[in-house]
């Protein structure tokens, strides 16, 4: 059964451990809506065609300002669930965030029931998120334009998502905005080239930071590369961003909190500090922890608990990365040291900078730090290993798909 994640900086479908990033975000170009990584990579080169808030703002209100022929944000996510649901009939659950008003909930199971599926379970993310890390947490998500902390509580086994608290303006947008800034500054500092003073190269930088993020885990200065032109990034240039995160999540957390369970990218933020266990999570926990939910027959219903799914103990699996308290980018006590983040790919000898949600090749995308999914149907193998769906690499491993082969390395400075 397939499983939508209706988190609009996340947005995935899952199906069969195969995950399709399509976060929400539109470009609206040549009389057509086009979703997901596309819109991602033209969202600074054509702001005046992209629509960014639609899942945020779900309603039918009219649309302001227009983009194309869509009347409402409704009509865009309809377009948008029509493009990634396909024609398929089927079964599909849903995941959805606490951030999600009851209003918004029921016009979205309405939109699918216009489209040939059947919406058979939904469940809140954070109670999926608790049940795989087993104890009581708080659940700090990142949404396209605001943050998210829900607490979670668990008694005899069962994961109960409890109140929702809001984080506006803190959201994946804001955050990369943030850390562009920091960036450009540090490129007009050492080389007076300002990547952000042109819509192009802004919009290489963007695509660049999550990879950036990934590689500032392990390391503690990176470079960076814009239209020919290279800056050393330090992670403390970059700490101020997760300290101004940090003290606008602090008053929210709930009191006691012993674990934090973070969004895999936040996690990554420098600077970011609070008190208590940093727990990472991958988006294909979601997927995992729904796997042990029976679906039941009948009226269907916002189900806030979840049965712990042992997914963490003992030790950490795939997914998820416990990490110490302090900065998360500097944790070590005993716990698993995260992978050095792949950077670059090599094909034919000539290495390219990789980043977050951009195709390797034909039907392979980079759809996480050191992580790919692969959608094409045609062979592909990882070091001599058929692999599909969702995949982990490393550096040094080899991809081969149809006689390409892709070396993933890591560039260090």
């Amino acid at each position: 059964m397939r499983l939508l994640d209706c988190n609009d900086a996340a947005l995935r479908l899952w199906q069969d451990g195969e995950g399709i990033w399509s976060p929400g975000i539109t470009w609206f170009a040549g009389g057509q809506y086009q979703f997901g990584e596309p819109a991602w990579q033209r969202a600074r080169l054509s702001p005046r065609e992209i629509n960014n808030r639609f899942w945020h703002r779900l309603s039918t209100q009219p649309l302001s300002p227009a983009l194309g022929p869509a009347r409402h944000t409704a009509d865009l996510v309809h377009t948008h669930l029509q493009t990634l649901l396909g024609e398929a009939p089927g079964d599909v659950r849903l995941a959805i965030p606490g951030t999600m008003e009851p209003a918004q909930l029921s016009l979205l199971l309405g939109i699918l029931q216009t489209l040939p599926v059947t919406a058979r379970s939904v469940i809140h993310r954070s109670a999926l998120i608790g049940s795989a890390v087993g104890e009581a947490c708080a659940h700090v998500e990142l949404h396209l334009h605001q943050a998210s902390i829900t607490g979670v509580s668990v008694t005899d086994g069962i994961a109960t998502a409890q109140e929702t608290q809001l984080l506006p303006g803190q959201g994946l947008l804001g955050l990369m905005d943030e850390i562009a800034e920091r960036i450009g500054e540090q490129f007009v500092s050492q080389t007076r080239f300002d990547p952000q003073r042109r819509a192009e190269t802004e919009q290489a930088l963007y695509q660049q930071i999550p990879s950036l993020l990934g590689s500032l885990v392990t390391q503690s200065e990176i470079s960076c590369t814009v239209e020919g032109h290279t800056a050393r990034i330090a992670r403390e240039a970059l700490a101020p961003v997760g300290a101004a995160f940090s003290r606008a999540l602090a008053p929210l957390l709930p009191a006691g909190v012993e674990r934090i369970a973070l969004d895999a990218l936040l996690s990554e933020l420098p600077g970011l500090t609070s008190s208590g266990e940093h727990i990472s999570v991958s988006a294909e926990i979601i997927p995992r922890a729904a796997d042990v939910l029976e679906v039941t027959e009948g009226e269907l219903i916002f189900q806030r608990e979840a049965p712990c799914s042992g997914l963490v103990a003992p030790g950490n699996p795939p997914g998820i990365a416990a990490q110490e308290d302090a900065p998360v980018a500097e944790a070590d006590s005993g716990h698993t040291a995260p992978a050095t983040a792949v950077t670059h790919q090599l094909i034919a000898g000539h290495a390219t900078p990789l980043t977050l949600g951009s195709s390797v090749t034909d039907g392979v995308v980079l759809s996480g730090v050191n992580e790919l999914t692969v959608t094409t149907e045609a062979a592909v193998t990882l070091n001599g290993r058929s692999v599909e769906g969702v995949t982990a690499i490393s550096a040094g491993d080899r991809l081969t798909v149809e006689g390409v082969d892709v070396d993933f390395i890591v560039v260090e400075v």
